[in-house]
């Protein structure tokens, strides 16, 4: 009973209900209740804690009146907007009707029709009695009908812990208190997605405690959270169990029948003593489909996981999951669609900025999807250097092009078309030295430079080999030099005879010259300094000078030098080739349309997390690390600590395909429907009959 002290503030109420509501804190309401009180004349001075019974209120206002008559509730709780209007009140027993002992649980929530919604309650066998804290339950108000359910009719129900007196068991609910307004408003918002009581509440009603907010229904039209971002948890099966296993009203033994769906539980409890039944489903269900079956499969597709991994880690942990070709029926129905929507979108606005831009200077290679010239798929990436952005990917499959030899000038050549098609004018493209991508950008008239490190990789390759031959050691010395000597070279140069004359250069620099014939270059830039080491100095009649000099002399390297490239380089699309392995491992073997979708979520999350700044401590200072690569053989990196990354596309894609593709899937399988895919590459091939097959099967060790 609530303290004597605080009595009902109507003025000459003498049958005081036990359900006492405070003063609301919304403004607006609270005038509205403080006029009724005090008959339009409020004094200026209104004591902080007034409260008002359920007496003057009207049936209308009051959200449990059903549930309270039957037992199942031992306070009454007011609507949303909820203002007492009844100045001298029949008993409240009077204007209500009386329910019958069989209960619905999961329908104590209005659907979604109306803008109100009761909190949630959960009925368990333990709820009658002491001393025992039940467990939170979702409730729903649909029954369990997989074929017939629609989202419109699923509503969503919070469950709130509670703590039984220990003076007398009751059957009631228990909100959340708060004392500060800030911490009400926190409340409300996340009111819908989840009640989860910090404390421990006494089912014994103190109003010196209690908090008008927290006990008002929340209103879903404007706190409506969508099914995905709902919180998850594990629950385990005997621990469910004991919500169902006794009755709530009479607490005998009842009958419980469960049935699952993948990831989603259904259980009917049937009292046969006192026929009270309730229904509760794990999860919600939209269309016909749980909304724990989808949104695995989007979470497993989107964050580039293997359905097959999932399962075992599934199995180790005794989930239950759904079979591998419900996964698939989700990816081809919502997740693979909506990933390509939400790509084309972006790349197509991408494109709108990059042909509103001049100069526009693009990177482009190719990964296989296995090394060797066995590969199947080709992906080509171009990328906006200077934005540090993919722009295009290209899946070429080997079959289309007569060969892996052909897939990277094929892809090159779409990317190039699609941007012609869009109006990106480009000032630049670079690239690696293949011969027949040379060819194609030569005849296409578009100006080629060549990736500084690819070159480097390659000469270095051969030095290496030279180091190896006996009486050319001395030659090891100089390796570092020489590379760090092809990039100043790059750089520093402007024209292609500035590069070349600068990168012959060094063939005199090891000889200890350091003035030159070429006029591009007439002298070394360095100050003139006297050798500790003048046995590192090579002469032009030996052997290492020899090697040296066809290597670095050699006319395609002179050739390749002065096609450097002096800004950018392809250094990024590399690194978006190593991301592409989190999303597409080399080792498993994807469908054409799989792994242009992983080619496209590699891209969202690579533009989404490029331009990660560098992370600081606490005081603000940068964050380094060490590294120790395994090609350098012993020696250090410093590298910078990026932030976080983020997975923002990932939540946008969920709210794309449950919002959006799940309710129409048509124009977006349309758009799927409308990628070319090639056959694939065992359709050129007779396939035999498998009892042909079987019979003609024969191993080594057969006798």
């Amino acid at each position: 009973m609530p303290p004597r002290e605080h009595p009902c503030a109507i003025l000459g109420c003498k049958a005081q209900h036990k359900s006492l509501h405070r003063l609301p804190a919304n403004e607006q309401q609270r005038l509205k209740w403080l006029s009724f009180i005090f008959e339009d004349k409020v004094p200026e001075n209104v004591p902080k804690l007034l409260y008002v019974c359920a007496n003057h209120f009207s049936v209308d206002c009051l959200e449990n009146a059903g549930q309270y008559n039957s037992g199942f509730a031992s306070k009454l709780f007011l609507k949303t907007g909820s203002v007492p209007t009844i100045r001298d009140p029949v008993s409240l027993q009077a204007t209500m009707s009386t329910k019958s002992n069989k209960v619905d649980v999961a329908c104590q929530t209005e659907t979604f029709h109306t803008s109100l919604h009761s909190v949630g309650t959960q009925l368990s066998f333990r709820t009658l009695q002491a001393k025992r804290r039940s467990t939170s339950v979702q409730t729903t108000i649909s029954s369990f009908e997989l074929t017939v359910p629609s989202a419109s009719s699923t509503a969503f129900m919070t469950s709130t812990p509670l703590k039984p007196s220990l003076k007398r068991p009751r059957l009631e609910l228990e909100e959340e208190e708060e004392e500060e307004e800030e911490e009400e408003a926190a409340a409300e918002e996340t009111l819908t997605e989840s009640k989860i009581i910090a404390q421990d509440s006494d089912v014994t009603f103190d109003p010196a405690e209690e908090c008008t907010s927290a006990t008002e229904p929340t209103d879903l039209s404007i706190q409506e959270c969508p099914v995905h971002n709902i919180a998850k948890f594990i629950v385990y099966e005997t621990c469910l169990m004991e919500l169902f296993s006794d009755c709530p009203v009479c607490q005998r033994r009842c009958d419980v029948k469960s049935q699952r769906l993948g990831t989603f539980l259904s259980v009917q409890q049937v009292c046969p003593h006192c026929e009270f039944v309730r229904k509760w489903n794990s999860q919600p269900i939209i269309g016909s489909t749980p909304a724990g079956n989808l949104h695995l499969s989007a979470a497993v597709y989107l964050s580039g996981a293997s359905f097959f991994v999932v399962e075992k880690v599934f199995a180790a942990m005794k989930l239950h999951i759904f079979k591998y070709n419900s996964f698939r029926r989700h990816a081809r129905l919502c997740i693979e669609p909506a990933i390509v929507h939400k790509w084309r979108n972006w790349q197509s606005e991408m494109l709108e900025q990059l042909s509103r831009r001049e100069n526009v200077i693009v990177g482009g290679d190719m990964r296989a999807d296995s090394p060797g010239h066995s590969a199947k798929y080709g992906i080509y990436t171009m990328m906006d250097l200077a934005t540090n952005t993919v722009v295009d990917l290209q899946l070429v499959q080997s079959n289309e092009v007569g060969g892996s030899y052909h897939m990277e000038k094929e892809g090159l050549k779409r990317s190039l078309d699609l941007l012609d098609a869009r109006g990106v004018r480009l000032e630049c493209i670079i690239t690696d030295r293949h011969p027949q991508i040379q060819k194609y950008l030569r005849d296409r008239n578009v100006t080629q430079f060549y990736d500084v490190w690819h070159i480097e990789k390659g000469i270095s390759k051969k030095l290496d080999k030279i180091c190896q031959i006996k009486g050319c050691e001395k030659l090891r010395k100089w390796l570092r030099s020489i590379k760090n000597h092809i990039y100043w070279t790059a750089a520093s140069s402007t024209t292609g005879p500035e590069r070349v004359a600068k990168w012959t250069s060094i063939l005199n620099h090891v000889q200890d010259k350091h003035v030159h014939e070429d006029p591009n270059f007439p002298a070394c830039l360095h100050p003139q300094r006297i050798s500790r080491d003048k046995n590192k100095w090579l002469s032009a009649a030996t052997m290492p000078f020899y090697k040296l000099e066809k290597v670095l002399a050699n006319k395609r390297i002179l050739k390749d030098v002065a096609k450097l490239s002096p800004h950018h380089q392809t250094s990024t699309v590399e690194a978006f080739h190593s991301v592409i392995l989190r999303f597409a491992p080399k080792n498993v073997v994807f469908p054409f349309l799989g792994m242009l979708c992983r080619l496209y979520l590699a891209a969202l999350h690579y533009n989404e997390n490029a331009g990660r700044p560098q992370a600081t401590s606490a005081t603000g200072k940068p964050i380094y690390k060490l590294a120790f690569p395994k090609a350098k053989k012993g020696e250090y990196r410093v590298r910078e600590v990026k932030t976080q990354q983020t997975f923002g596309y990932v939540e946008e894609l969920l709210d794309l395909i449950f919002n959006q593709v799940f309710v129409d899937p048509s124009p977006y399988v349309d758009e799927v429907l409308g990628i070319h895919i090639p056959p694939a590459l065992s359709s050129a091939y007779d396939r035999p009959e498998m009892e042909e097959a079987i019979s003609s099967r024969v191993t080594r060790f057969n006798q």
